[in-house]
């Protein structure tokens, strides 16, 4: 095997001490911009890599950010985990990505994990543990969680404003001349607290308007949910809410099954303007969450935590809009 330069061997190629080239990589402000610089381009020439994995035992620097997912076949994931990558290799972080298969037990054992690793915090996504133990793990390191309202202590948290995307989706189907609305969502686990406060503002909103919510099981067929709801009875033309996106792709294909067309028969309005949504073959009218906007604000929580441990959990709420497609 090829001898690996050490730090050693920068400093003997940049005529500087073994801790000048320990303080310049790390960044440390005890060395001169001059012979930082002359420090930096000595390891690049000999092709010193620096070990990460030393320095963050050492306490000194911390490479990594921990991410974790309930499950990667929800497409909403897919497009935060990319902003959430481009936003951390802006902070020069690099994500180590997991998902926790919506499994409390496992959720907590990737946290300490993720911890003994010594990244510099994690971004939890729609958790499964109870809010209490996660309380308690951010006291040990930043903490910042994706899709749910405060929770205590030092967690930071960031979500859509839950009300306002209410509001935006009542308004188009009163406004489109939709006269019922159903609104569908999972039995999943993942943020399960969060399925229902959505529930809860759709319920809010359509105040007024005949309005049913159904929960789907795991791999449920949807045409005869459709059915029992009178999908199609052209007298009081049917608005349908899906949770998401992913729930509204098995919905367009029931709806064409019964003989009906999207938009122009029955209203289908869903959540998360993924790049399903915008596909010509389902063509979803769906509530947009910046993904740019969560992960810039997530990332930011973690490295404002590092400065500030100990002070109160922040709330930052994303302002969402709707995207009109051709299903409504």
């Amino acid at each position: 095997m090829a001898h690996q330069p050490t730090q050693a061997d920068v400093a003997r190629a940049a005529g500087v001490s073994r801790g000048a080239v320990s303080m310049a990589l790390s960044g440390s402000a005890g060395v001169s911009e001059d012979t930082r610089r002359r420090i930096i381009e000595a390891a690049e020439r000999i092709g010193y890599v620096r070990n990460i994995g030393a320095a963050a035992l050492a306490g000194s620097f911390a490479s990594s950010l921990g991410v974790v997912l309930p499950d990667l076949r929800n497409p909403y994931y897919e497009g935060l985990v990319a902003s959430i990558q481009a936003r951390s290799s802006e902070a020069d972080l690099l994500p180590l990505i997991v998902t926790a298969l919506e499994d409390p037990a496992l959720e907590a054992t990737i946290l300490r994990r993720l911890h003994e690793q010594r990244v510099a915090g994690i971004i939890l996504v729609s958790p499964v543990e109870p809010s209490d133990q996660l309380v308690e793990f951010a006291r040990r390191l930043p903490l910042t969680v994706v899709g749910t309202e405060p929770i205590g202590g030092t967690v930071d948290v960031v979500h859509m404003d839950e009300d306002r995307a209410a509001r935006l989706v009542a308004d188009h189907i009163r406004t489109r001349g939709w006269t019922r609305a159903l609104h569908l969502s999972g039995t999943s686990t993942a943020g399960d607290t969060w399925v229902e406060r959505r529930r809860l503002a759709l319920a809010e909103a359509f105040r007024g308007l005949p309005f049913t919510q159904v929960r789907v099981p795991s791999g449920g067929a949807i045409t005869p949910i459709l059915a029992a709801h009178d999908v199609e009875d052209r007298d009081r033309p049917l608005a349908i809410i899906t949770h998401n996106d992913l729930l509204a792709i098995d919905v367009v294909p029931a709806v064409h099954a019964m003989g009906l067309t999207p938009g122009r028969d029955v209203a289908i309005l869903s959540y998360d303007d993924t790049h399903m949504a915008n596909r010509p073959e389902w063509s979803l009218t769906s509530v947009h969450q910046d993904t740019d906007d969560l992960a810039r604000t997530a990332v930011e929580n973690i490295l404002t935590r590092q400065e500030s441990p100990s002070s109160l959990g922040t709330e930052s709420i994303i302002t969402p809009t709707l995207t009109v497609r051709s299903t409504s």
